[in-house]
């Protein structure tokens, strides 16, 4: 008999293999020859008729594993939306030929022994609401809540539900790092061991969980954005955690959503899907206001303590003295906070120790080769660094162009430098430095967050990777350096970031029965978004944002799609670029821009143009897309990248 086989590799269309004696189903994983290798793929269509080429036999049938009808359909779904090649997509799903052919033997289960949590009275509301719209309809569900409310409370009572009808889970989270302290929390709850799903984890483990999901065994999962993938066989409930997160969106490869992509699964599978946050996205609140979501809202912290005050530091009054990066206010806050006995975060988002060096004789900037974009010096490492492709030269600070000695000089303060600078005054006192190149792996994240639960840190100087949902009881006070990051530039969902990211900074303060306190240092005091964020007036800055989202006609009120092109010759790159745009034949229902050089117009050594595609039907924006595309002839110098929602316009 001849079948279509779908190949994990990036190809969107079947290969005709035979097999006799023996009849397979549509979803049977094989192992099958292709060019000089063997590739894992999954049987598509049987009883095909016999192509022109020369037909190979199906080497190996891996038997029990046949993916199930339902996620043949996510499959397909998320080839035709992101326009990504089918056999990408499933690679997404098998990952490769060792997970498929592991053998694993039925491993006992925990039993369940969930100990009670005694949840307040809006936090028993909220549970009676998600059970409410769980019975009665399969519409995803927000659980939304200030900093602090306790809505992992709240979505752990569901989860027990779902565990005692021997379910599998499934909790999303947008980076590893929140792992440590959600695993901990599980396994006091439910006296149960959880299953860590991450880039970090070993291969044994990958393929022990891969296998358990696919017998349906009784499993939890807390994953990042890849374990929606898994083949879970008896999944009844997905959560979101942090649903906001752009963190979420895939930038390499496939480029997806996996909050979206999850809400996809759960509607083809129906099964039930919650998605957590403080700071909903403005695409799940606008589908919240159009009924598609169900809402559940927390309003107070659960401690009872009242949120903290939001103070404003006025950077043009309250003047900063030359090469301080902190304000007299926030020193004696910090002061304050660290004789009542507590724990102060101050938090900057920019990894190192200065983002530019500057020559003062000739101007001369340590800019990469590989790149447009300046080296980070980073004084720990006693290198400069592009943040960019990873790209490192050694520390030397003579001038390479006017070979002046010392006089390379350090512009503007990364958490390196307000870490050096809070030493100086506060030297009695423990200070870390919590970013992705110190804190980088499992066992690292758990012992810092140890040692803050511990109290063996007094003062925290934090990336964005603290904005993420942690809860340290002792920590009182939380400064934000530079308020104003983030406010300017091209990118639409900018304001909307900044907004979430300082919210979310901010509810690290308080969570105890101590008072805390917000600083937000700024040069803009009465900038909409500052005052909004000070006054806790989210609803009106949810109102502006979507009235300006909808007056441009960008999601949620639109749909987007970029297309990348990029190639070590300038002139390749630009020329293709035109071609496609050429190709468009501008419909009157859809917008064609560009193309332009991309913000960061040289990465990794190629140089990128971008296209943007604008209009109000998904369908008809990724129709022509893949028409024109599918119609210009891509050279192998040229790599051309479809961006279906794009998140990043760099």
């Amino acid at each position: 008999m001849l079948y279509d086989v779908i190949v994990t590799r990036p190809f969107d269309k079947v290969f005709t293999y035979s097999l006799a004696n023996k009849e397979l189903k549509v979803g049977q994983v094989v192992l099958v020859p292709f060019g000089k290798k063997f590739e894992i793929g999954i049987i598509w269509n049987k009883n095909v008729e016999k192509p022109k080429y020369e037909i190979k036999k199906i080497s190996k049938v891996i038997e029990k594993i046949i993916l199930k009808d339902t996620t043949i359909e996510f499959i397909k779904w998320i080839a035709n939306y992101t326009l990504a090649p089918l056999g990408l997509v499933l690679k997404l799903f098998l990952i490769n030929n060792d997970i498929v052919e592991f053998n694993l033997e039925k491993l006992n289960n925990d039993k369940l022994n969930a100990s009670s949590i005694i949840l307040n009275k809006e936090q028993e509301n909220a549970k009676s609401e998600i059970i409410q719209s769980i019975n009665s309809s399969n519409k995803p569900i927000l659980l939304e809540g200030v900093t602090g409310s306790g809505k992992t409370e709240v979505y752990f009572e569901i989860i027990e539900k779902f565990l005692k009808e021997k379910k599998q889970i499934l909790i999303m989270v947008p980076e590893i790092s929140l792992t440590p302290q959600l695993e901990t929390r599980f396994k006091k709850k439910f006296g149960m061991d959880v299953l860590l799903w991450h880039s970090k984890i070993s291969k044994k483990n990958r393929q022990k969980i891969w296998h358990q999901c696919f017998n349906g065994d009784q499993v939890i999962v807390i994953g990042a954005r890849s374990s929606l993938f898994l083949p879970f066989s008896n999944l009844a409930l997905i959560v979101v955690d942090e649903e906001h997160d752009s963190s979420y969106k895939q930038e390499d490869n496939i480029r997806y959503q996996a909050r979206d992509l999850a809400i996809v699964r759960a509607k083809i599978e129906r099964n039930f899907i919650l998605l957590a946050s403080a700071t909903p996205s403005l695409e799940t609140i606008n589908n919240v206001k159009i009924k598609k979501y169900n809402h559940v809202f927390l309003s107070k912290q659960y401690s009872g303590t009242p949120l903290p005050e939001i103070s404003l530091v006025n950077l043009t009054t309250d003047k900063l003295e030359k090469d301080k990066w902190i304000s007299n206010s926030i020193i004696e806050e910090i002061s304050k906070c660290l004789d009542n006995n507590g724990q102060a975060l101050i938090f900057l988002n920019r990894r190192g120790y200065s983002p530019l060096t500057l020559c003062n004789s000739c101007g001369f900037r340590h800019e990469c080769e590989q790149c447009s974009s300046w080296m980070v010096m980073h004084q720990k490492k006693k290198v400069f660094l592009c943040h960019q492709c990873g790209t490192i030269k050694n520390l030397n600070l003579n001038c390479p162009k006017c070979r002046e000695k010392d006089s390379i000089k350090f512009i503007g303060p990364g958490v390196e430098r307000v870490a050096e600078e809070l030493t100086l005054l506060f030297p009695e006192k423990n200070i870390s430095i919590m970013s992705s190149d110190s804190v980088n792996t499992p066992n690292k994240i758990k012992k810092f967050i140890d040692d803050i639960v511990n109290k063996e840190i007094d003062i925290i100087v934090a990336t964005q990777i603290m904005a993420k949902g942690y809860d340290f009881p002792n920590l009182s006070l939380v400064g934000i350096v530079d308020a104003d990051a983030g406010l300017f530039g091209g990118d639409p969902r900018a304001i909307e970031k900044t907004f979430n990211l300082l919210q979310q900074v901010g509810g690290r303060a308080g969570r105890g029965k101590k008072l805390g306190k917000v600083l937000l240092q700024t040069y803009f005091p009465d900038q909409q978004i500052i005052k909004s964020i000070q006054l806790r007036e989210r609803e009106k800055f949810i109102q502006r944002a979507l009235a300006e989202r909808k007056n441009f006609n960008i999601p949620p009120f639109g749909f987007m799609t970029s297309i990348i092109i990029s190639s070590h010759t300038k002139t390749l790159a630009s020329k293709y670029a035109s071609e496609l745009v050429k190709l468009s034949n501008n419909d009157n229902n859809i917008k064609v821009l560009g193309p332009v050089e991309a913000p960061i117009s040289l990465l990794r050594g190629k140089y990128r143009y971008r296209i943007l595609i604008k209009g109000n039907n998904r369908k008809n924006i990724n129709k022509l897309t893949k028409k024109i595309v599918e119609n210009a002839k891509l050279p192998s110098s040229i790599k051309c990248i479809i961006d279906v929602d794009p998140y990043s316009f760099m």
